[in-house]
């Protein structure tokens, strides 16, 4: 295969900017298989990214009847209709900041138990960590219905709390943060454990040695080279908050968010002009802490290993430490296992909350009923 040099004297790399990117193309057309890959990427992103934006973003300025129209947007601004916009967008922005902050402290938990403090368990650990990936996210708002809801077994069954009108339940945000947390918490353990086992030991091991305390390294060196790592996966559960629909259906209460929003425009009010609207209102704030988190990360150097460490890896010696994180990974692991055995006895139970006997019925019903919703499902 021929190269070309990209050295200060190379052609290429003489001329303006445009000419530049000229010869780069001709350069891609010599090649015919990267020009054919380049090409069909291209067709693939306008087809599947750019143009639905593109009628997405639109559709909220244009009317039925083709007319150009910003009346969706104008309302966030009246008396009227914008007092309830404002707090919906609001709230929205609230549980996707919430969610994505608890999601990534909660994954760098169970990163730095595994990686680090040689939790007892580790295989177990990793794969209960991922179980929430495989499964309806909507599937843990129902079981904490279950559990803490109005009838719920532990609310009404066990602690015996009445709840009145106005009073505080499981619905609303504070349900819908603990159940988003805990459905989108593992793409933040995978991403955060990966990079805390490429880490440069030579650089912790560097500064304890000139006795630096446990706290002072962790902040200025360890804390400082996962900042890639926690900024990514801050968007990313920022971005899934936000576009989930399952979890604010079940247990929002109350609250509205916007991805309700949208969906009751176009399933209720068949209003896709709306729809579009809100849809763009939702984008702006992700394209905004994108564009922060980009800022932030780029602005700094961080220098890490991209193939094996150099030396051993670092574990952590203090013991508080140690099983204070341990402690807190088993308890958020016996959590999830509730929540799921919550699921699994609640298809047997007769009628939860108030029978809570054995029973195939709902089994029974699934198999005979149910089998093309299921086929379709699976398929």
């Amino acid at each position: 295969m021929q190269t070309t040099s990209s050295s200060p004297d190379s052609p290429i790399n003489k001329g303006t900017p445009i000419a530049r990117r000229i010869r780069e193309f001709s350069l891609i057309g010599r090649d015919p298989v990267l020009f054919m890959s380049l090409l069909l990427s291209a067709i693939f992103i306008f087809v599947f990214v750019v143009f639905p934006l593109y009628r997405s973003v639109s559709g909220g300025f244009i009317s039925k009847d083709g007319a150009w129209d910003v009346t969706y947007f104008a309302r966030y601004f009246d008396d009227y209709y914008g007092p309830n916009l404002r707090k919906a967008f609001f709230d929205t922005m609230l549980m996707g900041l919430l969610s994505a902050t608890a999601g990534t402290l909660v994954g760098f938990v169970f990163a730095y138990a595994i990686v680090r403090c040689k939790i007892p368990g580790r295989n177990f650990v990793h794969w209960m960590a991922l179980v929430p990936t495989v499964s309806p996210p909507f599937a843990l708002a129902l079981s904490m219905i279950l559990l803490f809801g109005r009838n719920g077994l532990i609310t009404r069954k066990l602690l015996g709390i009445e709840f009145v009108q106005g009073m505080n339940d499981i619905y609303g945000l504070d349900g819908l943060v603990i159940v988003q947390t805990i459905t989108f918490f593992s793409v933040s353990y995978l991403m955060l454990k990966a990079m805390l086992e490429r880490l440069n030991p030579a650089m912790e091991e560097a500064a304890a040695s000139m006795g630096a305390g446990r706290f002072y390294l962790f902040r200025t060196v360890t804390l400082p080279l996962l900042i890639p790592g926690l900024a990514g996966s801050f968007l990313l559960l920022f971005v899934e908050s936000l576009a989930d629909l399952g979890n604010p259906l079940f247990i929002a209460g109350n609250k509205t968010v916007l991805s309700a929003q949208i969906f009751l425009a176009v399933i209720g009010e068949y209003n896709y002009q709306k729809a579009s609207a809100m849809s763009l209102v939702l984008i702006i704030p992700t394209l905004i802490i994108f564009l922060v988190q980009r800022y932030y990360v780029n602005r700094r150097s961080y220098i890490s290993v991209t193939g094996k460490p150099a030396g051993s890896q670092i574990f952590e010696k203090d013991p508080v430490i140690r099983w204070t994180v341990n402690i807190i990974t088993y308890l958020i692991i016996a959590f999830i296992i509730l929540l799921y055995a919550t699921i699994i006895y609640g298809s047997f139970s007769t009628a939860w909350g108030v029978n809570f006997a054995p029973t195939l019925k709902h089994w029974t019903l699934t198999v005979t009923r149910g089998v093309e919703a299921i086929l379709d499902t699976t398929f």
